[in-house]
């Protein structure tokens, strides 16, 4: 009997150890940390959309569309630079599943730049269908705080 629970045992072990290398691997930014940000041209205008690290959701990438067209992933702890025309535009971030598109108009003015976080209850309060979720609009000083420490992906 002894030898049957160490093999569990052993066996438990590795699927574990392999599970914790896939999660890992996956849907992580890879890119540098955040370098500082870019003064757009003045005839284009800069949006940082970023996604603070936690537990929840940490190897499940999310797509990002502007005005409808994927514009790529928002990874856990990430960021994006996405440069536009000014104007008004749609944010949209589509974490998968069952949850639904969370979406925010945006003013994007010339020769500036704006900050917008996408947030989601984690923890207990957390819910597969992401609901609680939001783009955010933030102040440079804090978006440059949670910034320092995101990669891009």
């Amino acid at each position: 009997m002894s030898v049957l629970k160490a093999t569990f045992t052993h066996y438990g072990c590795l699927v574990t150890m392999a599970a914790m290398l896939t999660v890992s691997s996956c849907g992580r930014a890879t890119g540098p940390v955040f370098p500082g940000i870019v003064a757009p041209a003045p005839s284009e205008a800069g949006i940082y959309l970023y996604r603070r690290g936690a537990l929840a959701a940490y190897a499940q990438p999310f797509t990002v569309l502007v005005d409808g067209k994927r514009a790529g992933q928002l990874a856990n702890a990430s960021y994006m630079h996405l440069p536009l025309m000014p104007g008004r535009h749609t944010l949209q971030i589509a974490p998968g599943g069952i949850a639904p598109v969370s979406s925010v108009q945006v003013q994007a003015d010339a020769g500036a730049n704006a900050f917008y976080e996408f947030v989601f209850p984690t923890g207990w309060q957390l819910l597969p269908s992401f609901g609680g979720a939001g783009i955010e609009a933030r102040a440079e000083p804090e978006a440059l705080t949670a910034l320092q420490v995101l990669r891009s992906m």
